[in-house]
């Protein structure tokens, strides 16, 4: 692996979506919280496979881990949590990534 691995950044960057994508459906099985649980666990995955990747796509993960790191997402009521998730999601959005593509 390279000290850059934008490889490692798109994978992370796709599975973060596809939960947020899953998270967010009318009907989904998915907590906010569980949701919250599983980006974060992927930011912090990413950012340990590929600590030279932060520029660029690595920023976003960045901000993810910032976002989520030290949250207790069991303890937060429901609007905290989605509050956090749709923080969360604009940070997708935003990125400049074709994460829900």
């Amino acid at each position: 692996m390279t000290r850059r691995d934008p490889q490692t950044c798109r994978r992370a960057l796709r599975e973060i979506g596809a939960i947020a994508a899953v998270a967010i459906l009318p009907d989904s099985q998915m907590t906010d919280q569980e949701a919250l649980r599983n980006i974060a666990a992927i930011a912090e995955w990413a950012i340990e496979e590929a600590p030279g990747a932060r520029p660029g796509c690595g920023e976003v993960i960045r901000r993810l881990n910032e976002m989520t790191t030290g949250v207790d997402v069991d303890a937060l009521d429901d609007r905290q949590a989605v509050s956090l998730f749709s923080e969360v999601l604009g940070a997708l959005e935003t990125s400049g990534q074709d994460v829900f593509g």
